[in-house]
């Protein structure tokens, strides 16, 4: 079951490739870039979206899911629309540059584009073991973890490239929010303690047992859990607990906190 579901994230991963590598080297980048900035765009909205459709009185717990693909499917298309009015034509490459190209932003943004869809399931009120198979530490597809890898990168993005300075706390973990002679400043970072994916685990209606439960005879999964939650960019394991109840360290809608969010998470 597990390398099934592997193998078809993975199949759907080259399938999406193929599609962009058919646009070219030229249209293959921009799709890339556009999935990239939606994919951001998704993140730092969703959550204040989900918090204005839980307050209609619909209480189907999809709401999270749906405003994250929501958002980066119209911030996606928009953009899209605008590269493709600014720049209609085809620009050309040589050969060996223009195949290269196109398969490395091909596979690129198919990657991303997974990712997205892989974390919405993470958003989704299912099975705490998503399809049998994923956890908070499957790192789907082959352990090459697109949804961990996408995490480290947006706490990456909202720690160090887009940074807001001089709110929330100092980074728990000290990896944001340096300056010059090595002062230190508060940061507004994106699920500082990198437990974005254990969290939702957590929340999921659905299946018996407690990450916390479950590692508890090998010791304290807050310390052990940080090192799985999120890719390139994740914080360290620590011996820091978990945060709480909403609005907590790291927490924002039912503790899941980031930085376009209500009661967003401060680091």
């Amino acid at each position: 079951m597990e390398f099934g579901i592997n193998f078809l994230v993975l199949a759907l991963t080259l399938g999406l490739a193929y599609a962009l590598t058919s646009e070219g080297l030229w249209g293959a980048a921009l799709m890339f870039f556009n999935v990239v900035f939606g994919g951001l765009v998704a993140f730092n909205f969703y959550e204040p979206l989900a918090a204005l459709i839980d307050k209609t009185g619909i209480g189907w717990g999809f709401s999270d899911t749906l405003s994250m693909l929501g958002i980066f499917c119209a911030a996606t298309g928009i953009l899209r629309m605008t590269t493709e009015t600014i720049a209609p034509s085809m620009v050309r490459f040589p050969p060996a540059v223009y195949h290269a190209g196109r398969l490395i932003f091909g596979l690129a943004g198919a990657a991303v584009t997974m990712a997205i869809v892989l974390l919405a399931f993470h958003a989704a009120p299912v099975h705490k073991k998503i399809l049998n198979v994923i956890r908070y530490d499957t790192k789907p597809p082959f352990g090459m973890g697109f949804d961990h890898q996408w995490l480290g990168f947006f706490q990456h993005s909202t720690g160090a490239i887009f940074a807001q300075y001089g709110q929330g706390q100092r980074d728990p973990f000290m990896e944001y929010g340096h300056g010059a002679g090595g002062q230190r400043y508060a940061v507004k970072v994106f699920d500082p303690r990198a437990e974005w994916l254990i969290i939702h685990e957590e929340a999921r209606p659905y299946g018996t047992g407690s990450i916390l439960g479950d590692e508890a005879a090998g010791g304290d999964a807050t310390t052990a859990a940080p090192a799985q939650g999120a890719g390139a960019g994740a914080a360290p394991a620590g011996g820091s607990p978990a945060p709480g109840g909403p609005g907590g360290p790291g927490g924002g809608r039912r503790g899941r906190g980031g930085p376009g969010g209500p009661g967003a998470a401060p680091n």
